[in-house]
């Protein structure tokens, strides 16, 4: 096997980096960061046709890298190709060194996510940028009501770790909105999002877990998704202004490896952001529901698993909510897998077991001390299933439309 620094480069006029290509028996999909046209590595020297589309995007749609000059943007390109080339090299190095001790069981380093550049000649020509696939300019959220009976390509974020450094002091407020933009409709389905109001604390500079919040519907990757980070620490005083600790925009892209677990990586000057998720090649969206039955102050876990992932997902973690109020949870498994739920109360452990496919419930505890608490309840791919037409093809004809609505 060729090194994996070997096969790092420059490419065609996507100024796209090609990853090392590691495969599928080691924890990182085949040409996760890499384009369909991507495929003629340059020597040396690097030029960028000037492509004219016949059929352009709309130009009134608000681009923020539209309003860079070339020389701005040739120079956005050149550092961004620097720190890419420099980040996958350091991991190709540490993940060579770690296939070196052995075919033994090993935990892989994390792998850097593709952060995109702020602005790229796309966005200055007013071409088919990301800024413009994905509609960033638009804030709003993705309709619930969108997503498909049958199986689809799904994504399941397992966890967000947020590494903070170079603060004086601690402990820290951190707000904000981690969102991804999928195929299915490319706005903002949110998988972490605490307002000024309700902060994360952060105590020290290590690893700190963000609390997920539920998607409003599942996370469709058919082909490639737009993962948002804006965060922010919070200042002392009553002043609406904070201190931005990460904002940018990292693509996601589908490779040849489904049903494993990975852990993507942003790195920037001031933290470090872990993403746990993983691929399932026929997910199906499960909505969980729990009522509260009865009023209790008790603090309570819920947690779920699924026989097609070992990473347990935290549902809800606080004290009880009063009676007739539910909280709502939307996960991906693979079709026709179970999905457990459990319930930690008061050090005692509950499980209730589904299955896709199934009427009802497989198994449920038999103390009524917690029955007579909670209904839990699953409902799979709960959606109407109708067809559509491709995003790109919707996404084209909204932003030909936009300028006049």
């Amino acid at each position: 096997m060729a090194s994996p620094v070997a096969q790092l480069g420059y490419l065609n006029p996507s100024s796209d980096l090609s990853d090392p290509t590691l495969g599928p028996d080691h924890g990182s999909p085949v040409s996760e960061f890499e384009d369909d046209d991507d495929h003629h590595v340059l020597a040396m020297e690097i030029t960028y046709p000037k492509v004219v589309e016949e059929d352009p995007i709309d130009y009134e749609m608000i681009c923020p890298g539209q309003s860079f000059t070339n020389e701005q943007v040739e120079e956005v390109m050149q550092k961004w190709r620097d720190r890419r080339s420099r980040l996958m090299a350091e991991f190709a190095e540490l993940y060579n060194n770690i296939l070196s001790q052995g075919d033994g069981i090993v935990s892989y380093p994390p792998k850097p996510l593709k952060v995109l550049p702020e602005t790229t000649y796309s966005c200055v020509e007013r071409r088919y940028c990301y800024h413009r696939e994905y509609i960033t300019s638009d804030t709003s959220t993705t309709r619930s009501t969108l997503g498909f009976r049958r199986p689809q390509q799904m994504m399941q974020v397992f966890s967000l770790r947020l590494s903070s450094y170079n603060f004086k002091s601690y402990p820290i407020s951190i707000y904000g909105i981690i969102a991804i933009r999928d195929d299915l409709e490319p706005l903002r389905n949110y998988v972490f999002d605490c307002s000024r109001d309700d902060p994360v604390m952060i105590h020290q500079d290590y690893s700190s877990a963000l609390p997920l919040c539920s998607p409003c519907r599942g996370i469709y990757v058919l082909d490639h998704a737009l993962l948002e980070v804006d965060l922010w620490v919070k200042k002392d005083g009553d002043g609406l202004n904070g201190e931005k600790l990460l904002s940018l925009y990292a693509e996601i892209n589908v490779g040849l490896s489904f049903d494993i677990k990975f852990i993507g990586r942003i790195q920037s000057d001031r933290c470090m952001l872990d993403m746990d998720y993983t691929l399932l090649s026929e997910g199906v969206e499960a909505v969980i529901q729990v009522l509260t039955i009865l009023d209790g102050p008790h603090h309570v876990r819920f947690s779920a698993f699924s026989s097609c992932f070992d990473n347990r997902i935290v549902l809800f973690e606080g004290n009880c909510v009063k009676k007739g109020e539910i909280f709502k949870h939307v996960v991906a498994v693979t079709a026709k897998e179970k999905l457990d739920i459990h319930s930690e109360l008061e050090n005692v452990h509950f499980v209730w077991s589904f299955q896709d496919g199934a009427a009802e419930a497989l198994s449920s505890p038999n103390d009524f001390s917690i029955l007579d608490q909670f209904n839990v309840r699953v409902f799979f791919a709960p959606k109407n299933g109708e067809c559509r037409q491709s995003r790109y093809h919707a996404l084209k004809e909204r932003c030909r439309t936009k300028g006049g609505t």
